[in-house]
Order: structure tokens, then sequence, then C-alpha cells
């Protein structure tokens, strides 16, 4: 069997070790393009005149009756005899 040969430990710490290296320079690049700059916000001012405007008299029709419960089942009915 071949042993191994190193004197590192183990790979979890070269992991996280290149994550953290990443992340530190991804965070210089968006330092150094301004994205950690604050941003001015547009001042938005609306002036627009004071309109009343009556709403129309509408004369609608009535409404049609409400639905009603059908006719519930009563003794069934005997033919006529011939």
């Amino acid at each position: 069997m071949v042993e191994r040969e190193g004197g590192g430990s183990s790979p979890w710490v070269a992991f996280l070790a290149g994550i953290i290296l990443v992340a530190v320079v991804a965070f210089g690049v968006v330092a150094y393009t301004g994205g950690l700059q604050q941003r001015e916000t547009a001042q938005l001012e609306m002036n627009m005149p004071d309109v009343k405007i009556n709403p129309p008299d509408i004369d609608l029709p009535d409404p049609p009756p409400a639905p009603t419960m059908p006719p519930t089942a009563e003794a069934p009915v005997e033919a006529p005899a011939n």
C-alpha cells in the first residue's frame, strides 16, 4: 500500500482558505468598481391641481330576484290505474 506523504493538515483547511481568498477578492473587486458607495436617490415631486369631479348619477335597473331553493321531494305519487 502506498502511504500518504506530505505534512499538510486535512484538505478541509485548504478548502476553507480558498473560499476565504475568493471572498476577499470578490469584495475587493466590488469596492474598486464603486459598488460600496452611497448612491443618490432621485427626488420626485408632483404638483397637481386639486380637481374635484362629482360622480355621475346613473339610474341602474333593479337587480334580478334572488335564486330560490328547488322544491323538496315529497312522497311519490301513485300512477292512476287504467
